[in-house]
């Protein structure tokens, strides 16, 4: 058996295969072009390496869309049916927990994986990115902390693991170290989209739109094409805009960087366009017909009852277009969703389904009601997964209700709350002239 370029043993002993493993491993740390086809490769030159069907169902599960899982649930089987070392059938069990909806269970099991073995990246970035969907903000900061133990300066992708360190920090109210982590990250590999990501993310909490620009706008080779995450880093570069009240500005990277494809076939960007758009509709922005296309995407979901961080998103693309009968047909199925015996099922139940009546009930004019059952949620809503930026729409969402159903108590207490987290933000101050609390 042969070792990866991060020093794990891997259950093949063909120098080629190895090699597009290697390159696998790379893009995937970087969130950069395909690593499917690359480990697809790998299989090609040795059906029996077991890394590699490890690792192409881990991407796969880690895109959060029900279609990409039976594909999934195959390298699962395949892999299981070759053997490989004791750290490669972990890695496929844990996928298998997470595909059968016992999230919790896989991403325990990856953060398990990644503690005994520090220097197995696909498992670290793996329980990284299921502490994301998550909610786990500690989980996210402390085990990437926990590697940089053993991953030294000099290491293979030692960048990659401070850049998730720094978003976990971030995540945590940890801004300085955050910074100092995420800008190392991006120093040692500018092509590095979480640590400039997790940048990003510090200056968004701070409200420092001006200082988020300037960073963003410098590192374009994390948001260049090719970059699978670079739509993300626009969609913060344009809540930048929409904070300085550019509203142009935020539609026109929506139009050329966020959904220049609006046939484009991916979840996770359509999660983001469904945040900017109800931004922009929040403060009664004329988007034209983009919800509608938007929506007419989200339709092939519709009934996934995967996630149901993906269902509220769909949701509220559907009344941003006003699709009433898609609202009520993704209202039944998450109602669906929220009665399943799985980690879904308990998002589902708790947050998703109150969120999701919270957005009808703003749509529809009935503020009290949004406003109450938004701030009903909010102790607890990091378990509905996401970042603290992602989420922040629901804040914004019950603090406009408030402020339409003429809450002034309520107004004026999420008014307060925000211009003191983000003194810096223009967005911020806006809210609270109007809520007369400068």
């Amino acid at each position: 058996m042969l070792q990866d370029r991060y020093g794990n043993t891997v259950s093949t002993s063909s120098n080629a295969a190895l090699a597009h493993y290697d390159e696998a491993l790379l893009l995937m740390r970087l969130y950069k072009g395909d690593p499917i086809t690359a480990l697809d490769n790998a299989i090609t030159h040795d059906p029996g390496f077991t890394a590699a069907w490890a690792a192409r169902a881990a991407i796969l599960i880690l895109q959060a869309d029900r279609a990409y899982l039976p594909e999934a649930e195959r390298s699962i089987a395949e892999g299981l049916a070759r053997g490989g070392t004791e750290q490669e059938r972990a890695q496929l069990a844990a996928c298998r927990d997470w595909a059968s909806g016992r999230t919790v269970k896989g991403v325990e099991a990856f953060t398990a994986i990644a503690r005994q073995n520090p220097r197995d990246l696909i498992s670290l970035q793996s329980s990284h990115v299921g502490n994301f969907y998550l909610g786990n903000s500690t989980g996210l900061r402390d085990e990437p902390l926990r590697a940089l133990k053993a991953i030294h300066h000099q290491d293979e992708g030692y960048h990659a693991v401070a850049g998730m360190a720094a978003f976990g920090l971030e995540e945590c109210g940890d801004y300085d170290r955050a910074l100092e982590l995420g800008e190392e990250a991006a120093s040692l590999e500018d092509r590095d989209a979480w640590a400039v990501h997790a940048v990003a993310h510090v200056h968004e909490m701070r409200g420092d739109t001006d200082r988020g620009i300037v960073w963003l706008r410098r590192n374009r080779k994390a948001l260049a094409p090719g970059n699978g995450f670079s739509y993300h880093n626009w969609w913060h570069l344009a809540l930048f805009h929409l904070d300085q009240d550019d509203h142009a500005a935020a539609l026109s990277l929506y139009d050329s960087h966020i959904r220049p494809d609006t046939k484009a076939n991916v979840v996770l960007e359509w999660i983001d366009a469904s945040a900017l758009l109800w931004r922009l509709h929040l403060d009664d922005v004329d988007t034209g017909d983009r919800f509608g296309q938007l929506a007419d995407c989200w339709v092939r979901a519709i009934d996934d009852r995967h996630y149901a961080f993906n269902d509220v998103h769909a949701i509220v693309a559907f009344l941003g277009a006003g699709q009433w009968e898609r609202v009520d047909r993704c209202l039944a199925s998450l109602r669906v969703a929220a009665q399943v015996d799985d980690d879904n099922g308990h998002v589902a139940r708790t947050v998703g389904l109150p969120l999701a009546e919270a957005f009808l009930a703003y749509e529809q004019g009935r503020y009290a009601d949004a406003t109450r059952d938004i701030l009903a949620v909010r102790p607890f809503v990091h378990g509905f997964g996401g970042s603290h930026a992602q989420r922040d729409i629901l804040s914004l969402t019950a603090l406009h209700a408030a402020r339409k159903g003429n809450l002034r108590a309520e107004e004026v207490a999420l008014a307060t709350e925000r211009h003191h987290q983000k003194p810096n933000s223009p967005w911020a101050k806006r809210l609270a002239a109007k809520a007369d609390v400068m």
